[in-house]
């Protein structure tokens, strides 16, 4: 018997014993999450046994259903004598948007934004774009991982296409060793899938039929990581011991997905985690949950499950690849673990970029120093078109501080224009990942610092 087990059944023998105690006990289903397998695996019941002991809940479990990818977490709730729990069925992002148009369901969980046919099934239920329906719980990497003894160490998006769609069958296309390329990916109602499949293969190239398809990460991981020649994507959490590449995109530098990379969405394959519920007449506890789940109480169970936390933390990253210029004006700064990005022709936050500036208005109060704000612009025939877009997007960003309790004093904000672009391709999704703000912080005391390469 396995130690997790035997701790299933102690905490479900207490569970019974606290049940018993009370004969008019009754176990009360609070509500139902559905959706993504990345978001379902752990962060979701890690989340919800997060919430439960929030709440006030005892010997809060995890338990399984029986079912494959399906939990229910429970624990006993003094004040109301009964058992609370939080169903979990982690089939795919796709099935938490069925769950909610069926009912099933009061909260889909999802590893990419609600698709435009989605949100039409579920127009009765209003507007999921907006702030009370849409909310990024954390984020995530997903890392192109091949085995261990591989010795490519980084590969262009284009590359990774080719690989995946079967075009490049031999490692020795690529300069790495003559071997097969095995392929793993994870399967069509997966999250991962779509974003891997948006964000790679685009309408260019097709999954390749020879590739073995996956509904976990995990087992996807620990395959390639036995398999010669083999490679997969998987969540960032999931790498197991298999070797993470780095990516790139175009001509631009690869990056990792280590935790600077990905909390700025600077890596070009970081993703958002969303959990949705209705605009109009959502669950009042499933709302309570999510409000719950996005706040600076329940982000360090992001990070202890291996996501990326959307709490502020200062960095100091290795900038002596940057332009001397660009080096000047961080001098004596850290920079700050989140981005703000804009659409083209628009100046408007979104859901994610509206909380981080509550983020960051909140570490400044904690820690109050001046913050330095650098806005970047895409590729121009226009240099200076570009250096006023860029200078422009940062006010936006500097205005909305200002509005959440920043002081106008402590805010210095520039345009460094089109330079030090993420993207060379000319795709609508590579430009917006070029119209960004980074955030500089330098604190009136210096707090403790995490090191990251640049």
């Amino acid at each position: 018997m396995t130690i997790t087990k035997t701790l299933h059944i102690l905490l479900f023998s207490t569970l019974v014993a606290l049940f018993s105690a009370n004969s008019q006990a009754q176990e009360e289903l609070l509500f139902s999450i559905h959706g993504s397998n990345t978001v379902g695996a752990k962060l979701g019941p890690s989340l919800a046994e997060s919430y439960l002991k929030y709440l006030g809940a005892q010997s809060v479990g995890v338990f399984p259903t029986g079912q494959e990818n399906e939990v229910k977490v429970t624990g006993f709730l003094p004040g109301k004598g009964q058992l609370v729990s939080i169903f979990i069925a982690a089939h795919g992002s796709s099935s938490g948007f069925k769950a909610l148009v069926s009912g099933e369901g009061q909260v889909a969980a999802a590893s990419r934004p609600i698709k435009k046919k989605e949100q039409a099934k579920l127009s009765e239920m209003g507007d999921f774009s907006a702030r009370e329906a849409e909310y990024v719980v954390g984020i995530d990497g997903l890392a192109i991982i091949v085995n261990q003894d591989n010795g490519i160490s980084k590969l262009d998006i284009k590359e990774v296409a080719r690989l995946f769609s079967g075009e490049v069958a031999n490692w020795k296309e690529l300069g790495g060793a003559d071997l097969p390329v095995s392929l793993h990916a994870r399967d069509n109602r997966s999250g991962t899938w779509d974003t891997f499949k948006n964000l790679v293969l685009a309408k260019k190239y097709k999954l390749a039929a020879s590739a073995e398809r996956f509904e976990s990460n995990t087992v996807l991981s620990d395959r390639v990581a036995s398999t010669p020649g083999g490679i997969g994507f998987v969540s960032l959490n999931t790498i197991g011991r298999a070797k993470p590449l780095m990516i790139s995109e175009g001509t631009e530098r690869a990056l990792e997905p280590e935790l600077l990379h990905v909390s700025t969405e600077d890596y070009v394959l970081s993703r958002r985690l969303y959990m949705y519920l209705p605009e109009k007449g959502a669950d009042p506890e499933a709302l309570d949950f999510l409000r719950y789940a996005t706040s600076d109480l329940a982000q360090p169970v992001v990070a202890s499950v291996g996501y990326v936390h959307q709490a502020v933390e200062l960095m100091s990253p290795d900038v002596q690849s940057a332009p001397q210029d660009y080096q000047d004006i961080v001098d004596q700064f850290d920079r700050a673990s989140v981005n703000f990005r804009f659409a083209q022709g628009r100046a408007q936050l979104d859901n994610k970029a509206i909380s981080d500036i509550e983020r960051l208005a909140r570490f400044i109060e904690r820690q109050p120093g001046e913050v330095l704000l650098i806005g970047f612009a895409e590729q121009s025939a226009n240099a200076r078109n570009a250096d006023l877009l860029a200078r422009l997007r940062a006010d936006v960003v500097r205005r909305a501080l200002i509005k959440a309790g920043v002081s106008r004093k402590k805010i210095q904000h520039k345009g460094y224009g089109q330079f030090m672009a993420l993207s060379s391709t000319d795709s609508l999704a590579s430009k917006i990942r070029n119209r960004r703000v980074e955030v500089w912080v330098k604190s009136d005391s210096k707090p403790q610092q995490v090191a990251s390469a640049y």
